[in-house]
């Protein structure tokens, strides 16, 4: 019989997996799920919106190898320097 430990540590057997399958399938589990959101979480909590913007190909590099060096990706590396320059258009000047 194999057992799995979970991330929690509760060590979860083969013959628990099948009671507890047995009683989902009767509708007798006394058990709740979770929802849980896959993919990335979300940037906050309003809609997001999408931008889109042309370069030459040489600025394109130059975003790359610049957000490489910081340890981020391209679109997070353009999404911050974008609201830096905003910011600082709109409140600091």
């Amino acid at each position: 019989m194999a057992e799995y430990e979970l991330p929690n540590g509760y060590v979860l057997a083969d013959d628990e997996i099948e009671r507890r399958a047995k009683a989902w399938e009767d509708g007798t589990w006394g058990g709740h799920l979770v929802t849980i959101r896959a993919g990335r979480p979300r940037l906050s909590d309003e809609p997001n919106a999408n931008l889109s913007f042309k370069c030459p190909e040489s600025s394109a590099k130059l975003i790359a190898r610049a957000a490489e060096a910081v340890g981020v990706k391209k679109s997070a590396f353009m999404r911050d320097a974008a609201i830096e320059k905003a910011a600082y258009i709109l409140f600091a000047g």
